[in-house]
């Protein structure tokens, strides 16, 4: 479903109140959304700059700010699209190439360990796992005990194609396994795909990270388990089913396949989609992030290609290897999101950020249509 022309995020109320009464109670269940203006009274003296950078006076004079907290995982956004043009802030532009200046800083980041991950980079303890066009290696500085760098076969990190995520999935399941054979309490992976400096990417090279935790998954995703847990038990209902069907009603959410895609309404930062698989109940040591590849492909394609993302964030995670009854109806997850310009002086990420809640100047709706087409 595609949200009409005139849906945007700062109409949210509104198009909430126009749900069918089912969705919109759910949408009131999950969600609290809260709209204010806020104003300001500029002296004269102001006007040539509020022109220039905003556009125009009278769009900074009153701004309409949308809140949206999720009442079960606590994650929240306020959405000010008037933020997108602050002195230095750049987002990524629709349908824009990477710029001259970013491709000469790739061309020139060549010479780097990855270039050789046989005789520049270690392996585990029980060597490296290859695929066709990725191939792993023991990350010297370690974030878990478990933690992998998986490596492109391919300098240039926007060279991205539907085999290569297909193959980064593969040989991920697989290091997993080789994991588990050595270390059978290691059970929660989570990948991590960093493009790019500003995505926070130490090298330029292609790649991405896996890790595989003991214990307890990273907290964020405890967070999503644990919001899915109080849900059930405090209203009897399926947390994730409800969140698609608010999603589906607002025309924020797509099927792929057996996936579905959201375009989120608390957004880590801008431009986030969320896929949602569900987790197969087959084998329970093998945890089939393949299975994501074509979705998330997908997005990527759609993030690159229709919106000009450059810089980019990707996780991947689901359940835990291993019979874990607490997990069941936790899916297997992809989030997405845009990191905006890579040669941006500015960083997106401030106090309000780490210690709030985000604040972002995309629309959820614009990024749905994206994807839609």
């Amino acid at each position: 479903m595609v949200p009409p022309p005139d849906a945007q995020i700062e109409r949210l109320p509104e198009l909430l109140a126009t749900l069918p009464a089912r969705e919109r109670e759910l949408a009131q269940r999950l969600f609290s959304v809260v709209a204010s203006e806020g104003t300001i009274v500029p002296p004269p003296e102001m006007a040539p700059w509020l022109e220039r950078v905003f556009g125009s006076v009278e769009a900074t004079l009153r701004q309409r700010v949308v809140r949206v907290t999720n009442r079960w995982t606590f994650e929240g956004a306020a959405f000010n699209s008037l933020r997108a043009h602050r002195p230095g802030v750049s987002l990524s532009a629709g349908g824009a190439a990477p710029s001259p200046e970013v491709r000469a800083r790739i061309a020139r980041a060549t010479d780097d360990d990855f270039r050789d991950p046989d005789h520049r980079t270690p392996a585990d303890s029980f060597g490296r796992v290859r695929g066709h066009q990725v191939v792993t290696a023991a990350n010297v500085a370690k974030a878990d005990g478990w933690h992998s760098l998986l490596i492109f076969d391919r300098h240039d990190p926007l060279a991205i194609d539907r085999a290569l995520v297909a193959d980064l999935l593969r040989v991920a399941e697989a290091w997993a396994a080789r994991v588990r054979e050595t270390d059978p309490e290691a059970r929660h992976l989570f990948l991590l795909w960093n493009c790019l400096w500003r995505a926070g990417a130490s090298l330029v090279h292609g790649h991405a990270q896996v890790t595989l935790s003991h214990t307890m998954a990273h907290a964020r995703v405890e967070g999503w388990a644990a919001a899915m847990r109080r849900y059930a038990v405090a209203t009897g209902g399926d947390y994730f089913a409800d969140l698609v069907a608010v999603y589906r009603a607002l025309g924020l959410a797509a099927t792929d396949g057996d996936a579905v895609w959201l375009a989120s309404l608390t957004p880590a930062r801008e431009r986030e989609v969320d896929i949602l698989l569900p987790a197969a109940t087959g084998d329970p040591e093998e945890l089939p992030l393949r299975a994501l590849a074509a979705p998330l492909a997908g997005v990527l394609e759609a993030a690159l290609g229709q919106l000009g993302v450059t810089a980019f964030n990707v996780a991947v995670f689901g359940p835990p290897l291993g019979l874990a009854a607490e997990w069941v109806g936790f899916p297997l997850v992809a989030r997405f999101v845009d990191r905006g310009d890579p040669l941006s002086p500015v960083a997106d990420v401030a106090a309000l950020e780490l210690f709030g809640s985000s604040v972002i100047a995309s629309d959820p709706f614009d990024v749905a249509r994206a994807l839609a087409e």
